[in-house]
């Protein structure tokens, strides 16, 4: 069986896009390439169009059961080293959680988890995948994570993000940031490490994160100029407890105190 997490990112996020734009049959996501119907350059509008929805109040072309069937697999490395870190019986808050993946691999330790998140499409699969898991002890709303204000301070004793910072319109990730802060007592946050370890490596996620769309990309350019996390974390004022680098050296994981 295929492990994801030991292919180089470059490759296996190439295939996607092969996938994406050819060959995806049980849920079609291009329509549009329909020789007969539309030239090139309104096939290029459409596509770019398609690829730069923005994550409040929409969802992106790669939500849902793309992202669940390619993406998270890439991750799951990243799901079992944040599982390490996560005390049995924990509440946990997933900011950003996406198809619910993290959260649901973390199900049968904690006592019970919350995922929020700005796309539709990600809710309604997380929620379908937590019914086929029989999964009855994590929830998932769709919720800007900027403003939770029906959560007490402290209510959490982890909240998580998971390549997610990054995404983000740069005016968004200090709000979210100090959120996180008031409502959990540890905050677990992984994403691309700054700077990236070489150039190759570096073109590699930029390629990554071009596929995601203008506006993703756009967000992750801003990150990495205003210098990651490291900065992110300094400006709210998180203490850091721990940090971990994976293996292929792209992504760092930083466990803080509040």
């Amino acid at each position: 069986m295929t492990n994801y997490y030991d292919l180089s990112l470059f490759a296996h996020y190439r295939a996607i896009g092969s996938r994406l734009l050819f060959s995806i049959k049980e849920k079609p996501l291009l329509p549009i390439l329909n020789r007969s119907s539309y030239n090139h350059s309104t096939k290029r509008g459409k596509i770019r169009s398609m690829m730069n929805q923005k994550a409040s109040g929409k969802d992106h072309i790669y939500d849902g059961w793309f992202y669940r069937h390619f993406i998270d697999p890439s991750l799951a490395g990243i799901r079992r080293r944040i599982a390490r870190l996560v005390p049995e019986g924990s509440r946990v808050l997933d900011v950003g959680c996406g198809t619910g993946d993290q959260l649901l691999h973390l199900a049968a330790q904690i006592e019970s988890g919350l995922g929020v998140e700005l796309s539709g499409e990600m809710i309604m699969c997380s929620q379908r995948q937590a019914r086929l898991r029989q999964i009855t002890n994590c929830t998932f709303e769709l919720r800007d994570a900027a403003h939770l204000d029906h959560l007490e301070d402290q209510h959490f004793d982890i909240v998580m993000s998971s390549m997610v910072m990054h995404e983000m319109p740069e005016p968004a990730r200090l709000p979210v940031l100090n959120e996180m802060k008031r409502l959990g007592k540890t905050i677990i946050i992984a994403d691309w490490i700054y700077p990236q370890p070489s150039t190759w490596k570096n073109v590699g996620t930029n390629i990554i994160e071009w596929m995601a769309g203008r506006e993703h990309y756009a967000g992750f350019r801003s990150f990495m100029a205003a210098g990651g996390l490291p900065v992110l974390l300094e400006t709210v004022g998180l203490e850091v407890l721990e940090s971990q680098i994976t293996s292929k050296g792209t992504i760092q994981l930083w466990v803080c105190r509040s």
